[in-house]
C-alpha cells in the first residue's frame, strides 16, 4: 500500500520555481517525477448547484501548480474505477465558484468523456467510450479567457470535446484531480503530466 509522500512533483518542462500543492489530500497519496498515484475517498466531488439541492460541494481532490497566462497541458489517466461517477482528469481553477474539470468517469460498468463548466453554477457533458477500457491520454489548452478539452487514446490523435469561456485572472489553477463522488475509495493514476506554453498561430 503506498504511504504518505511529502514530496510534490513538477510537471515536465514546468517553468523554473513553480511549485505543487493540494486542495483536499487524499489520506494515501505518491508523487514521483512527472506521475501521481492517489486513493481517492468516498465522498470526494467537485459540483455546485445544479442539482442535488443546490448544494455545493467541494471535496475533490486536485493536485496542482500555479499557471500564468496561454497553457497547454497533458497527462495520461488510469484508473481502478467502480463506482458510478468515479472520474479522473484535469482541473482548471480560477476560485470556488469558477473552474472546469474535464476527464473520464465511470457511469454504468463503461468509461465515459465528461467536462464539467462552472459558473457559479455547474454544467456537464458526458460522451460514452465505447470499447475503451485502459489508460487515456488528456489535453487542457488555455488561450486567454477560452479553455478547449480533448482526449485520445494512447498513441492516437487527440478528440476535442469541450470549448468554452471561463471567468479567469491571468493566474489559475491548473492540475490532477479525482474524485469517488458515491462509492468505495479507488487507485487512480496520472504519468507523464506537462504544462507548456503554446506555440503562436
Amino acid at each position: 500500500m503506498m504511504g504518505v509522500v511529502a514530496g510534490l512533483a513538477l510537471p515536465a518542462r514546468a517553468r523554473a520555481g513553480d511549485a505543487t500543492a493540494w486542495l483536499n489530500p487524499p489520506t494515501i497519496w505518491k508523487a514521483t517525477g512527472t506521475g501521481l498515484t492517489l486513493r481517492a475517498e468516498t465522498g470526494s466531488d467537485f459540483w455546485r448547484k445544479t442539482l442535488v439541492n443546490d448544494a455545493i460541494i467541494d471535496s475533490g481532490h486536485l493536485f496542482y501548480r500555479k499557471v500564468a497566462g496561454d497553457f497547454v497541458s497533458t497527462v495520461t489517466v488510469d484508473a481502478d474505477y467502480a463506482g458510478d461517477a468515479d472520474q479522473t482528469g484535469l482541473m482548471v481553477r480560477a476560485d470556488a465558484a469558477n473552474w472546469m474539470k474535464t476527464g473520464v468517469e465511470w457511469l454504468h460498468g463503461r468509461l465515459n468523456s465528461a467536462t464539467v463548466f462552472t459558473r457559479d453554477g455547474s454544467d456537464g457533458s458526458v460522451s460514452p467510450l465505447p470499447g475503451w477500457t485502459g489508460p487515456i491520454r488528456l489535453r487542457v489548452s488555455r488561450r486567454g479567457p477560452i479553455l478547449a478539452c480533448a482526449y485520445a487514446r494512447p498513441g492516437e490523435a487527440f478528440v476535442d470535446v469541450r470549448l468554452g469561456p471561463l471567468a479567469m485572472g491571468e493566474t489559475v489553477q491548473l492540475g490532477l484531480t479525482a474524485c469517488a463522488p458515491f462509492g468505495k475509495p479507488f487507485v487512480a493514476r496520472f504519468s507523464g503530466w506537462t504544462v507548456e506554453t503554446p506555440q503562436a498561430s
